[in-house]
């Protein structure tokens, strides 16, 4: 037995975790800590969580298929289609197995006195607590279970010339997509991925994956520099021994952005349906012809006025729209936007990384020999932005203000190799 505080609330409530699990969805549960969260609007919130005892087995079926080709002895290329499907995976844990339906929702909003998924744990705890407990006491979130899929389909090419007359080259391009609907893997606990609302419609949790990155472009060339002993120009003197010997590597990255998702970051328990996070409805194209991406506090990534928050937590930057604010429309608790949008990405990637290198000979035996190397990591020094604010309850939400990777960053560096 343990009591918990409403907080903003005068009632105090007692709580016993006596409920007969296992009349509950599924079988075998065994506790784990409550811990006491509070309501982003009015009261305390407990959650407790569980899992199964015999959790479902993962699997991941990998193909393949390709086709070489020996361009000359020291290039090939190589073009392949890679897939995978992925069964039984784990899931993001911020569900409530005690959730209502969008029917009780609706019926009842805020004010339900039962679960249709626990009818026999909410008896309980409203007899527990001596009055109407279930909104805020009957939140049991599920261990990792073997619930969600996943789906990988990629057109992949490869350039490989292995080094010769002091150069060599690694191309790579991906063509992909990837599909899931629990991408916890991508994230962590209070990642994007945290967007579950309806446990029990695995359909509407489908959508393009956090980790999907459907076009990636790598080229890794080295290049020895022609000067210095046994190369064409520079073969001896001074000359020789202050240019020769230097070679020149980098790493080229062009991808486009990860997707973008909206979650409320709260704990959202905003729209009646006990859930932890709720999702917006989409009215419009959040991209419509003519409108330009930009970054910073004047910009905005997206059009914000694409979505109706009236049924999820409220929306601080729509507060002169009261219509898009909310909460209050149990009709709109399961709103129609997906975890993750495809056609709305974070900023992509370009980024140039760098090094310089050169060996010095050192007369104290025949391996001795000094290296030096100096390492570039981003080199032109291009913003890499980040992704824009993701919660709604934030004035800033849908726009850019952070970078992903660091600027300029020299790295000097001296190895003795005997």
């Amino acid at each position: 037995m343990e009591s918990i505080r409403r907080v903003g609330c005068s009632r105090r409530i007692r709580h016993y975790a006596s409920w007969r699990y296992r009349t509950w969805p599924r079988r075998g549960w065994s506790a784990r800590t409550k811990p006491v969260v509070e309501h982003p609007i009015c009261c305390g919130h407990k959650f407790s969580f569980w899992a199964p005892r015999k959790q479902y087995p993962t699997y991941v079926q990998l193909w393949n298929f390709s086709i070489q080709k020996q361009i000359d002895a020291k290039t090939s290329a190589q073009i392949a289609y890679v897939g995978s499907h992925g069964t039984h995976l784990p899931i993001n844990y911020a569900y409530n197995i005690c959730q209502q339906t969008p029917a009780s929702t609706l019926a009842s909003g805020f004010g339900a006195t039962s679960s249709p998924y626990c009818p026999a744990a909410a008896a309980a705890v409203n007899a527990g607590a001596g009055f109407n407990a279930v909104y805020c006491c009957l939140t049991v979130n599920p261990g990792w279970w073997g619930l969600a899929d996943s789906e990988y389909h990629s057109l992949q090419a490869q350039v490989d010339h292995r080094f010769s007359r002091g150069f060599s080259l690694l191309a790579n391009f991906t063509w992909s997509k990837l599909i899931d609907d629990s991408s916890s893997d991508w994230g962590g606990f209070w990642s994007l991925d945290v967007l579950g609302q309806n446990f029990y419609d695995r359909r509407s949790e489908r959508s393009v994956s956090g980790g999907d990155i459907p076009k990636r472009l790598t080229l890794a060339p080295v290049v020895e520099l022609p000067f210095g002993h046994g190369k064409r120009w520079l073969n001896g003197g001074i000359a020789s021994e202050v240019l020769g010997g230097w070679r020149v590597s980098s790493i080229y990255t062009i991808s486009v952005g990860s997707p973008f998702g909206i979650t409320d970051n709260s704990y959202g328990f905003c729209n009646g349906s006990g859930m932890l996070s709720d999702r917006p409805n989409v009215t419009a194209n959040p991209l419509p012809s003519g409108f330009h991406q930009s970054v910073g506090e004047n910009g905005l990534w997206f059009d914000r006025n694409a979505f109706d928050f009236s049924g999820t937590c409220p929306a601080i930057f729509a507060v002169s729209n009261p219509q898009f604010s909310g909460p209050s429309d149990t009709s709109k608790a399961f709103g129609n936007s997906p975890r993750y949008f495809s056609n709305i990405r974070n900023p992509g990637v370009n980024n140039l990384d760098f090094s310089l290198q050169k060996d010095f000979r050192i007369p104290a035996g025949e391996q001795t020999r000094l290296a030096f190397s100096a390492d570039f990591f981003n080199l032109p020094n291009h913003p890499q932005f980040g992704e824009p604010v993701s919660d709604p309850r934030e004035s800033d939400f849908g726009k850019v203000l952070l970078t992903s990777l660091s600027n300029r960053t020299i790295q000097l560096g001296l190895h003795l190799y005997f």
